[in-house]
Formats: structure tokens, sequence, C-alpha cells
């Protein structure tokens, strides 16, 4: 945004396109501020490749022989209580009820389980992570009629036609 312009600081809509953080209301805006943004832009370009990458990274996959959550050795009085198909996220019983703990790897499920289809949590996402994607959960009685999105659509997470919650009421 321009250090003059009004329209940029109140409703700028436009995005640069490289580094995706810098909004103007005009492309004579955007020109006229790239020799100050210039700098900033390569760096935010950088950086948003990088957690990109980050992201997709798959998780190292945890030691089967103990529990991922608290580190606990298996043994007969000691049994893993679930694992993720996914990640390979093994836990005991204690960690599997544990908010934190009982979370896997997964970015848009926990055990298998889509967090689309599941009620929202603030703990959903995995891993210190808020899972911010499309939610259609089954029992639709617990949330108001206008809590749903009008028409049904394809949801973003697990590709079903559904009606989807708004982004107001799923997290």
């Amino acid at each position: 945004m321009t250090e003059n312009c009004k329209v940029c600081d109140e409703k700028a809509l436009k995005r640069c396109s490289e580094c995706q953080s810098a909004y103007y209301c005009s492309a004579a805006c955007q020109k006229a501020d790239w020799p100050s943004h210039k700098a900033g832009c390569q760096i935010q370009k950088v950086l948003n490749k990088h957690n990109k990458a980050q992201a997709k990274a798959t998780p190292e996959q945890p030691d089967d022989t103990r529990c991922t959550g608290c580190n606990t050795k298996w043994s007969e009085e000691f049994e893993c209580d679930q694992e993720c198909p996914d990640c390979g996220y093994l836990t005991c019983e204690d960690c599997a009820c544990d908010s934190s703990r009982g979370t896997c790897h997964c970015l848009t499920s926990n055990f298998g389980v889509p967090y689309c289809e599941r009620e929202p949590a603030w703990y959903h996402g995995g891993r210190g992570k808020r899972y911010s994607g499309d939610r259609h959960p089954e029992d639709e009685s617990q949330f108001p009629a206008e809590a749903w999105e009008s028409a049904p659509r394809k949801c973003g997470n697990c590709g079903e036609m559904a009606t989807m919650l708004k982004k107001r009421y799923s997290q």
C-alpha cells in the first residue's frame, strides 16, 4: 500500500501476486509502491515457499515400540490404544484421551477421521495448529440454521458434496 493512498489504507482488495502479503487498490498504487516494497516482497516470497514446503513435508515416522505422546515403551500391561493409518502416530490409552497428545501429526484428520466430518474443537488441526478448512459434521442439530451455508458444495478436505458450516461456526 502506498503512503498517501487512503483507498489502499481502508479497502484494498488487490494483492501482490509475488508475495501475497501486500494489498493495493489499483495497479497504479502497486507500481508506485514497488521501490519500497521490492526488498520485502522478495523476502516474503522466499518465506512463503519455505512455509509451503514445510507444511507439505511428512513428519518422521514415530518409533513403533513406544507411545508417540508420552514415549513409554509398549508392554503387555501398557498397550497401543490407537494408530494413525496416515502418519503412523501411536498412542496409549492415557494419551488418546489427552486432547493435545491425542492428536496425530495429520493436518486435515485425526487418526484417519477427517476434521471436516467432526464437531469443531480447539485442538483440531494437529500438533498446535488449528484446522481452518471446510466442516460438515453429521449432527446438524447442534448448530443453528444460520450456521450453515445456503447450498451444498464440494468439501475442500474430503471432496464430499455437503452443506458446509460457515467459517465463524467451524472453529
